[in-house]
C-alpha cells in the first residue's frame, strides 16, 4: 500500500465532501482508500488523533452508517442551562475558564479548574481575565444535591450528576472529551431511561492509579445494582490531560470503546432494547472536565 502523508488525508477528506464525487463504485473505492489512509495515519502517528477521528466520522457518514447528530455540546457559550438545557441532579458543575464543564467532588486538595486547564505545562499561565472567569463560574454554578427534574434514585454519596433529555435509539454513537484532574474517583457518561438517571448504561473511567482499573462498561439493573459488561485493568487516567472517548453500540448489543483512537473496551449486552431518554455526565469523588460531546444514532 502506498504511503499517505497528512496532506493526502486532508485531500481525501475534502474530495469526499465534493459534489463532483458520485455515488457507486467510485465512491466505494474512495471510501476504502481513505479508511486505509486513516488506519495507516493512526498506526504511524502521522496525524493527530482528533484529525483522524474527524475524517473517520466523515467516512462513516458518507457510507451511510451514521445518522445526523442529535446532540452536540461544546459549552463555548459559558452556560449549561440552555441550548441545550442541562439539569444538575446532584453535586456541583460549572463551565471553567477553558470552556469545559467542570465538577469537583470530595477532593481534599482541590485545585481551581483554571489552574488545571488540561493544557501543556507551558500553556498553563492563564490571563487574569480567564482566572476571574473561572472563579465567577465556580461561585455561580455550584449546586446542592437534589436539584433537577430527573430522579436521583440509586445515586451514591459523593456522586455529581448532570443530565439532558434526549431520545436515543438503542444503537448509538457518542464521542466526548474528558479530563481527570485528580488521582481519585471515577467519571464518565451514561444513557438512562425514563426519569431515572441511575438506570441504563454507563461508561466510567477510573482516575485512581491504585485501583487496577482503567475503564468499565456498566449496566444498572432494576434493583440499581451495577453489573459489569466489560472492564479493562490498568492504571488510572488521572493525568490532567484531555482524552477523547468514542463509545458505539449496535442494535445487536455489541459495544466498543476507543480512547484517543485506540481500542479500549468491547462487550455485548442485549438487556436494553427500547432506547433511552437522556444522557448524563457523572463524577464520583473526583475532579473532571467534559467537553465536545456529540451523540448520534447509528443506522
Amino acid at each position: 500500500m502506498r504511503e499517505f502523508r497528512l496532506i493526502d488525508l486532508m485531500f481525501f477528506g475534502v474530495l469526499l465532501l465534493s459534489p463532483s464525487v458520485s455515488a457507486g463504485a467510485g465512491m466505494d473505492r474512495l471510501l476504502e482508500e481513505l479508511r486505509q489512509a486513516i488506519e495507516e495515519g493512526r498506526a504511524t502517528k502521522a496525524a493527530k488523533p482528533a484529525f483522524l477521528h474527524t475524517l473517520e466520522t466523515i467516512v462513516e457518514r458518507a457510507g451511510g452508517t451514521l445518522g445526523k447528530p442529535i446532540l452536540m455540546e461544546t459549552f463555548n457559550d459559558g452556560e449549561f442551562d440552555r441550548n441545550p438545557t442541562w439539569t444538575v441532579s446532584s453535586g456541583n458543575f460549572h463551565v471553567d475558564a477553558s470552556g469545559a464543564l467542570f465538577s469537583s467532588q470530595g477532593v481534599g486538595d482541590t485545585m481551581l479548574p483554571m489552574e488545571a486547564g488540561g493544557m501543556e505545562p507551558e500553556e498553563k499561565n492563564d490571563s487574569d481575565v480567564k482566572i476571574m472567569m473561572g472563579i465567577v463560574g465556580m461561585l455561580n454554578r455550584q449546586t446542592t444535591p437534589g436539584g433537577g427534574s430527573a430522579k436521583g434514585r440509586g445515586v451514591e454519596k459523593g456522586t455529581a450528576i448532570i443530565h439532558v433529555p434526549v431520545a436515543v435509539d438503542n444503537a448509538f454513537q457518542v464521542r466526548f472529551t474528558i479530563r481527570l484532574d485528580s488521582t481519585q474517583g471515577e467519571a464518565g457518561l451514561g444513557l438512562f431511561m425514563g426519569e431515572d438517571v441511575g438506570s441504563g448504561y454507563q461508561l466510567l473511567l477510573n482516575a485512581d492509579p491504585n485501583r487496577n482499573k482503567t475503564a468499565e462498561l456498566i449496566r444498572t439493573n432494576d434493583h440499581h445494582q451495577r453489573q459489569s459488561i466489560a472492564v479493562l485493568p490498568g492504571n488510572g487516567l488521572g493525568d490532567g490531560f484531555n482524552h477523547e472517548l468514542l463509545w458505539k453500540r449496535t442494535d445487536n448489543g455489541n459495544m466498543t470503546v476507543s480512547l484517543d483512537g485506540h481500542p479500549l473496551l468491547q462487550g455485548r449486552d442485549v438487556s436494553i432494547g427500547d432506547g433511552f431518554d437522556g444522557l448524563a455526565l457523572i463524577n464520583r469523588n473526583g475532579e473532571v472536565a467534559f467537553d465536545n460531546i456529540e451523540l448520534s444514532v447509528v443506522r
